[in-house]
């Protein structure tokens, strides 16, 4: 029992840390919109078991015009299989350290590169996800209407992903970024 216990302080003290680094970051933010002539590199974050599917992630890099290599996803997953139906980067919980410092240099990559929009899929309001959304270098992030909206550019509202798509796409239609 006092295993269990120390580890959940430990996740407690985690998550205590990454808001207070998401906090801060979003306090920083620049309020300006640095939204590419064209969108031509893409990050998203996605979690497992969401509605979100390699169709649905096929169709979008067809509709933003994206080749594979400028188009990358990174799926959270809360199970510690290696399996990543996205074929991208997997995070887990395990991948942030006892202060919420990030320890796989893959993430920090990804988060690092300067994309020229950011689709965060995760529809929640899970801590490490809105870390990872404030973390990122991306000019332009998007993400769902019922998220904290600290973290986002343009917010969509939408029940379920192949409708957040659709509307991504007709809103970046109208702004001429396609």
């Amino acid at each position: 029992m006092l295993k269990f216990y120390t580890k959940m302080a430990f996740s407690g003290f985690k998550a205590k840390s990454i808001i207070k680094k998401t906090n801060k970051l979003l306090k920083n933010k620049s309020n300006s919109l640095q939204i590419a002539q064209n969108i031509q590199t893409v990050g998203v974050i996605v979690n497992e078991g969401s509605d979100f599917n390699f169709e649905l992630l096929k169709q979008l890099q067809r509709d933003v015009n994206s080749g594979s290599s400028n188009f990358l996803v990174l799926t959270c997953k809360k199970t510690n299989d290696s399996y990543n139906e996205f074929r991208g980067i997997i995070l887990k919980e395990s991948d942030f350290s006892w202060n919420g410092a990030i320890k796989t240099n893959e993430i920090k990559e990804f988060l690092e590169k300067p994309f020229d929009m950011l689709i965060d899929f995760t529809n929640n309001t899970e801590v490490y996800n809105n870390y990872l959304v404030a973390k990122s270098n991306a000019k332009f992030k998007v993400g769902y209407a019922q998220n904290d909206e600290r973290l986002y550019d343009l917010m969509i509202e939408a029940d379920s992903s192949k409708l957040f798509i659709a509307e991504l796409i007709k809103y970046l239609k109208i702004l001429k970024k396609l």
